[in-house]
């Protein structure tokens, strides 16, 4: 004689137990996903500071050497200006 199941079922279905297992890896993907987005954020933002303050350095020290040495950054200043009005001729 062939087994019978009783009919109320005692557990979640296969189908159930695969949706889960879907929606759990679809929490576990999102939370990574979301904790690596956190991580870039963070790096950029850093990035961005650490930027921010070395054109602050550099600018201070281009400005410590304009004070030291105002005609020789006068001239400096003018070949650039007639360097790049050659080259915008060309």
């Amino acid at each position: 004689m062939a087994e019978q199941r009783p009919t109320e079922s005692s557990g979640p279905s296969p189908a159930q137990e695969s949706g889960r297992e879907e929606r759990d890896q679809a929490h576990e993907m999102s939370t990574q996903v979301s904790e690596t987005a956190r991580q870039v954020a963070r790096t950029a933002s850093d990035s961005y500071e650490q930027g921010r303050e070395q054109l602050e350095q550099v600018g201070r020290s281009l400005e410590e050497n304009i004070r030291e040495k105002p005609l020789v950054s006068v001239l400096i200043a003018a070949g650039i200006g007639l360097l790049l009005a050659f080259l915008w001729k060309r």
